[in-house]
């Protein structure tokens, strides 16, 4: 026959079992996610080489066509990379979160059987059980609160993995047969020319010619007409229309812009007071939720390597000892004297320029 502790800790045993431990059988999803994601952006990166070189010697209406198509394939490449990472670390802050709980639920376990202990051989009589069941009582309240907070944390993950789901490749995509009927219809020599157009959206009329000049992707689409999946419109300081890759990265934009005109203080981490170039990207990057290293130089771990060409809002310009944000439209945002908007550069003083990185 049970005692009476171990029928008063049934209800809590019972809410440890349905909560789990956060480990899952066999491969890590994780770990799988991930790689899928390293091995998108090679074969970017690969893809990139390559469509470089072919365009090198063809010249052509066809080239031109061939060029926008695989540079939108690429971006949505780079955007089921991204996803893929944000939902590895959702996987791991799921499972956190589990494993949390039940340690959290076994800690209550614990401390009841503890409790009930304590009341020696008593615990079976019936005073002994009266005494027991408000004990048991507040054990399990404070059981169903882990329980509670738990399933709540673990629906805002579940909503926030649905909304990258969301962010599917577009129906109007050109596929591969329509490059190719592309190609057969004006490859011809009579379409020949000396140049060919970039890789970006064509441009509205009222864009401003610093933008266009300065060759970003998304400086001069139109408002309300994302050009990639999932894009969203950031507006500058000069009126225009920039275009961020998704949520994150607009955040982080508009925060780090919320900082133009703050001092630099060296060594400066506080937001409107005094803030350092690292110190500006690591805040502005906070607001969206993702966390850089301190130091300016080792924030190009906290992401990949992108191209000059392949710049957007939210991308960071990395040097040896400084860091800016790019804001589009051939702008970034720096912690000078004060905070504010630079063109794009490579060169800061003598410091060796690392690269471009894009944060996830």
């Amino acid at each position: 026959m049970s005692s009476p502790i171990d029928l008063l800790a049934t209800p809590i045993r019972t809410l440890l079992a349905s909560v789990g431990t956060g480990e899952m059988p066999g491969a890590d999803p994780a770990a799988e996610l991930r790689d899928c994601c390293c091995r998108l952006e090679g074969s970017s990166r690969d893809l990139e080489g390559a469509t470089q070189k072919a365009l090198s010697q063809w010249r052509s209406r066809a080239a031109d066509s061939a060029e926008q198509t695989i540079g939108a394939h690429r971006r949505h490449g780079r955007q089921l990379a991204d996803d893929s990472a944000d939902v590895a670390d959702l996987l791991d802050e799921g499972r956190a979160e589990v494993a949390a709980a039940a340690r959290e639920l076994r800690t209550v376990l614990d401390s009841f059987v503890t409790a009930a202990d304590a009341l020696g051989p008593s615990v079976y009589t019936p005073n002994g059980v009266a005494a027991l069941i408000p004990i048991a009582a507040e054990h399990l309240r404070r059981a169903l609160a882990v329980v509670r907070r738990t399933h709540d944390r673990l629906g805002a993950l579940a909503r926030r993995a649905q909304r990258l789901g969301r962010q599917a490749a577009p129906a109007s995509m050109p596929d591969l047969a329509t490059l190719m009927k592309q190609v057969g219809t004006s490859a011809g020599p009579s379409s020949s020319r000396p140049g060919r157009q970039t890789d970006r959206p064509a441009t509205s009329s009222g864009a401003s010619t610093h933008a266009a000049s300065a060759g970003d992707p998304h400086a001069t689409a139109p408002a309300g007409r994302p050009p990639t999946p999932g894009a969203v419109p950031v507006t500058l300081p000069d009126g225009s229309v920039a275009w961020a890759p998704n949520q994150r990265a607009a955040t982080a934009v508009r925060a780090a812009l919320s900082q133009r005109g703050v001092p630099y203080a060296w060594g400066g981490t506080t937001p409107g007071r005094g803030l350092d170039c690292s110190a500006l990207t690591q805040y502005a990057y906070r607001q969206a939720g993702v966390e850089l290293p301190r130091l300016a130089q080792d924030q190009d771990t906290a992401g990949f390597r992108v191209d000059r060409s392949e710049l957007l809002p939210g991308d960071l310009a990395v040097w040896s000892g400084h860091v800016a944000m790019i804001v589009g439209n051939g702008q970034m945002i720096e912690a000078g004297d004060p905070v504010g908007l630079s063109p794009i550069r490579t060169t800061n003083l003598d410091q060796t320029f690392e690269g471009f990185y894009r944060p996830r």
